[in-house]
């Protein structure tokens, strides 16, 4: 591993992987107070919605920090081009389907879904999670609705960029390592 400090928290964590800190996405994660939405929150049940929804798992909901510790570790960058954000996709954090789809008028969930993505997920305020399918997200990325992060613009780095930005935490001043 290549080892980067972070300059928020001082963990270490690999640039190539990980554009920012896993350890500082969840405390931002866990610090949003929406962070769940209503129509994802699986304590809202029974409720109708007028479109298609997830619900995610009561014990993500109940628990959330080590399901997020796994999801910010294991899982990978994407820009949406349709909404002009950053999300954050992982399958199955901690083994665990996190979530269910509800059909449109319907109040309960009728089939389990193996994705978590996190909606703005580099936004200290406005990151908000859901379920979704893992086979339709990648038909998405297939599709060119979703982007992965490029590699940072420095010469010979290969690490990922930091969203939004050119380059990667260690050179997003244009500082050498």
């Amino acid at each position: 591993m290549s080892g980067t400090a972070c300059p928020r928290c001082s963990a270490a964590f690999d640039p190539t992987r990980h554009p920012l800190c896993p350890a500082c996405l969840v405390e931002d994660w866990l610090s949003i107070a929406d962070f769940v939405r209503e129509k994802h929150d699986p304590r809202k049940l029974p409720l109708r919605w007028e479109s298609y929804r997830s619900v995610l798992n009561p014990n993500l909901v109940a628990e959330p920090r080590p399901y997020l510790e796994d999801a910010a570790e294991r899982g990978q960058w994407f820009y949406d081009h349709h909404y002009g954000f950053y999300v954050h996709f992982s399958v199955e954090p901690r083994g665990v389907h996190p979530g269910a789809g509800i059909p449109e008028g319907a109040t309960e969930p009728d089939h389990t879904l193996d994705g978590l993505l996190i909606a703005e997920a580099d936004s200290k305020t406005q990151a908000h999670a859901f379920a979704v399918s893992k086979h339709v997200f990648d038909e998405q990325v297939e599709a060119g609705e979703f982007a992965a992060l490029g590699v940072c613009g420095a010469a010979s780095c290969s690490s990922l960029r930091k969203p939004g930005e050119p380059h990667c935490v260690e050179h997003e001043n244009g500082a050498a390592h």
